[in-house]
């Protein structure tokens, strides 16, 4: 009887872990389904935890390992540890090279360290890689303002409303861009 305890053990931990409902919990949480987590900050490090669990398990490879690299370097850098969010979009974009949102996200953390060049040169390569992503275009714009390239600007957010509206991330980077593009032609008014 006691040596089966060891292997009663270790088929119910093998259950426990193959439960669809942890792994389906595991999911949900890293991934935030319906974003309701990105907004609550007590959930950022449940969000980055389950992303971790999930590349620990070695269960997902592929794209879907560079997926989750990317969403745990989203929970890194809310959290606010940024080069290690850099660390996981490089990662992701090693394994997904041309995955539009590993770059945009990389981008984002060069803008928020105040590497300008880094994030614009993440930017353009985002917007080689689907000339329609309106986010990247918008991000581009930003940059070129706060360089005081605002001819630069305008054309990058041009670009951002040339592209077809299709989900909310593009409709956010528009009605961005639109706004930006008002608040550039306002001195011109004066």
């Amino acid at each position: 009887m006691r040596r089966l305890l060891p292997l009663a053990a270790t088929v119910l931990l093998g259950m426990a872990v193959a439960t669809p409902s942890w792994a389906d919990k595991t999911h949900d949480t890293c991934f935030s389904i319906g974003n309701e987590n990105y907004k609550d900050k007590k959930k950022f490090e449940q969000g980055r935890n389950a992303c971790t669990r999930m590349i620990i398990s070695r269960r997902y490879t592929d794209k879907a390992l560079a997926s989750i690299y990317r969403a745990r370097g989203s929970w890194k850098q809310k959290i606010g540890e940024l080069d290690a969010a850099l660390a996981d979009y490089g990662i992701s974009i090693d394994m997904e090279p041309n995955n539009v949102e590993g770059y945009d996200y990389r981008a984002d953390v060069y803008q928020q360290k105040g590497d300008l060049d880094r994030a614009l040169t993440d930017y353009d390569h985002a917007t080689r890689i689907d000339p329609t992503y309106a986010a990247a275009h918008y991000s581009r714009g930003l940059i070129y303002e706060k360089k005081k390239e605002l001819d630069k600007a305008r054309v990058a957010y041009n670009a951002a409303l040339a592209v077809p509206s299709i989900n909310r991330i593009a409709q956010w980077a528009q009605d961005n861009a639109r706004t930006r593009l008002q608040a550039l032609e306002e001195p011109k008014k004066k």
